[in-house]
């Protein structure tokens, strides 16, 4: 992902034929949807990576497959059905899941897609849900689960994406497939350059096949230490190359910006927490076949800011449309799914019917029409006129407003229980209530945990306690802030009835949900009272009537009671999370202190096998989803969904480093 321009995804420019073929004015080519073009998919995959013979040989959990052009998705069914029909003739195999990396600068819209893969209707098992989890076309990685794949869309240039990819030090992929397509009317630097990132990307012993590839190429990959083996395709007549990459050098070490996975060789692991990230980091743990032990200091779950009864679901967006940009963009398109997947099975309260940002005075204006500037798709954020507002939102407003089709609302109380339950359901889950972590240190096979009235050992602990983060000397250093939120439940009026979309403004109000709506909430910074506040209820009101004024449906509402939800906010001072593995503080001080002069490049000090996820502030609905799913990819050495630039962004130990590389001195 670039750091220099507007990230912005262009379309593929395709045009239909009448017999729902498609021609690329880009690649002045047939695309796909062509008897040709599926042979030639099925030889790829099953004849020139002879994967189902490497699948029978695997020896561990998982393989890592990656391709330089998506858009069709044929490879992507074709080597979901073969998956398929391999785990259902081999249930002992220990190969259990594939990561498919697609990377696409022109992804087709959800439309289009539709029309290319309609004439398969026997991979519908991979094209149905393909559709349903289908992203916008925005910038970066985006997520999708299937039963026993898991598929990362990376949108922009290859070569953009591949340099932003996490690489551990033996490489990622298993195989790699390189379309032609993706090489076309480039020169020879970029080729060369392009080569270079797919063999940094590639393990040892990994497969590639190459498309109608010149000698160039093949010089190339045997420069980065590929043997080539040629194959002639006589169905397209044309050449496949198909080689091995037998000599791997080890990537460099990744200095302030080394994201350890775990070192245990168990799969047994605890999590502090009850919220709504611990909720999400379990069930991901648990998907990847781990036993959680989950403390919580209360005697119930999902309480405090993760016990409001409804919530505002939409994406914090900026006109540069950079890193920050880019992870609330996609984690919400990712909570969208999570949440719709969870409540198949588990369902709770919610309503993705739309959001209206307000312009509600001179400040919020300027700022909103700044996002419109970016100028995203119209399916993520559009500006609607006063009159557009009052229509959507079936209410008496008055004002011009940011509209987010997509966002919405849903009970962040309901989730966290929802989610818990599903995975309790596994087995593999044990809750233990009104158990407050006093202290843990390290000992020979893990950390030792202190409760008041036991000790225990886990060879895997992962904190997820928002401010009580810094209640313990591992991650008391970390600069954690305090923002009191009081969010006030209204009785519903026939005024207030009315509403169908949820506002925001200074704070937020719902739509109607069980004869109830939510008006919030208060902002007490450094403020970790968790008591009722007569005072903030009646602050709640005089904000919405600051924001939407002189309108009779606000001044009919009641605040003058109790019925309200307390929770401590834990920010950040650059509103990106603290997600990864905790860095030792102690002893960051002295591998940096002379990082003034010169930045050491072997890779920063981390307690071993101790995790974090923290910081998510007054957006945890929207990146807890996300962050939990790249948190346990991390723990468990797999595919990482979020850019280097991203990732870089919630290091823990980043305003450390920061410090220290400007000469002064830490408080602690």
């Amino acid at each position: 992902m670039s750091e220099d321009k507007n990230n912005q995804i262009l379309p593929p420019q395709i045009n239909w034929s009448d017999q729902s073929s498609s021609f690329s004015t880009l690649f002045d080519d047939l695309n796909f949807n062509t008897d040709q073009r599926i042979e030639a998919s099925q030889h790829l995959f099953l004849d020139a990576h002879q994967l189902t013979a490497r699948w029978s040989s695997w020896k561990t959990e998982s393989f890592c497959i990656a391709t330089t052009q998506f858009q069709s998705a044929l490879n992507f069914l074709l080597i979901g059905y073969l998956f398929e029909q391999f785990s259902h003739k081999n249930p002992d195999s220990p190969l259990k899941h594939l990561f498919f990396s697609g990377f696409e600068k022109t992804p087709l819209s959800k439309e289009e897609l539709q029309l290319a893969i309609e004439k398969w209707p026997m991979l519908s098992a991979y094209s149905t849900p393909l559709l349903a989890q289908y992203p916008l076309a925005l910038c970066g990685c985006h997520r999708l689960h299937f039963n026993n794949i898991t598929l990362d869309l990376w949108f922009d240039e290859v070569h953009e994406s591949l340099a932003s990819l996490y690489l551990y030090q033996t490489g990622l992929f298993d195989c790699w497939l390189i379309e032609a397509r993706s090489l076309h009317k480039k020169t020879e630097q970029y080729q060369q350059h392009l080569f270079e990132l797919i063999s940094n990307s590639a393990k040892k012993g990994a497969t590639l096949v190459a498309f109608n590839v010149n000698d160039l190429v093949e010089e190339n990959l045997q420069a980065l230490g590929f043997t080539l083996h040629k194959q002639h395709n006589t169905s397209a007549e044309s050449k496949i190359l198909v080689a091995n990459l037998t000599d791997k050098t080890p990537l460099a070490a990744h200095g302030q910006y080394h994201r350890p996975a775990k070192t245990a060789k168990s799969k047994e692991i605890a999590i502090v927490g009850g919220g709504i990230s611990s909720a999400c980091l379990s069930l991901a743990l648990i998907k990847r076949g781990y036993n959680v032990t989950l403390y919580c200091k209360d005697a119930t779950l999902g309480n405090g800011a993760s016990g409001n009864q409804q919530g505002a679901l939409y994406p914090l967006l900026n006109k540069q449309h950079d890193v920050l940009s880019v992870l609330f963009a996609n984690s919400f398109l990712y909570a969208r799914n999570y949440v719709q997947c969870i409540n198949q099975t588990h369902a709770f309260d919610f309503d993705f019917s739309g959001l209206l940002q307000l312009y509600y005075d001179q400040s919020a204006s300027k700022k909103l029409d700044k996002i419109i500037e970016a100028n995203l798709p119209r399916t993520l954020v559009e500006k609607l006129t006063p009159e557009q507002t009052d229509k959507l939102a079936n209410i008496d407003i008055g004002q011009a407003a940011l509209n987010y089709p997509l966002g919405g609302w849903l009970s962040p109380t309901q989730m966290v229980h929802a989610i818990f339950n599903k995975a309790m359901q596994t087995g593999k889950l044990s809750i233990q209530l009104n158990q407050h972590l006093i202290a843990f240190e390290e000992n020979e096979k893990g950390w030792s945990c202190h409760f008041k009235d036991k000790t225990v050992n886990h060879e895997l602990l992962v904190l997820t306690t928002a401010m009580h983060t810094l209640d313990f000397k591992q991650s008391e250093a970390l600069p954690l802030s305090a923002a009191r939120g009081q969010v006030t439940h209204i009785k519903s009026t026939p005024g207030l009835k009315a509403l169908k979309l949820t506002l925001c403004h200074e704070g937020y109000l719902t739509p109607i949900n069980n004869g109830f709506h939510c008006m919030g909430a208060t902002f007490k910074r450094h403020n970790m009272d968790e008591q009722f506040s007569a005072q903030e209820q009646v602050d709640n009101k005089i904000k919405l009537n600051k924001c939407i004024p002189n309108k009779p449906w606000v001044e009919q509402i009641d605040e003058v009671h109790e019925n309200a939800n307390i929770g401590i906010r834990c920010t950040t001072r650059d509103h990106f999370p603290y997600m990864g593995a905790l860095p030792d503080y102690q002893e960051t001080k002295s591998f940096y202190q002379d990082a003034d002069k010169k930045m050491p490049t072997d890779n920063a000090p981390f307690h071993r096998n101790l995790f974090i996820l923290s910081g998510l502030g007054s957006r945890g609905l929207n990146t807890a989803p996300l962050l939990a799913e790249t948190l346990a990819s991390q723990i468990n050495h797999e595919p990482l969904p979020l850019s280097k630039a991203i990732l870089n962004a919630m290091q823990c130990n980043r305003q450390w480093v920061s410090y220290l590389k400007k000469g002064k001195t830490l408080a602690f």
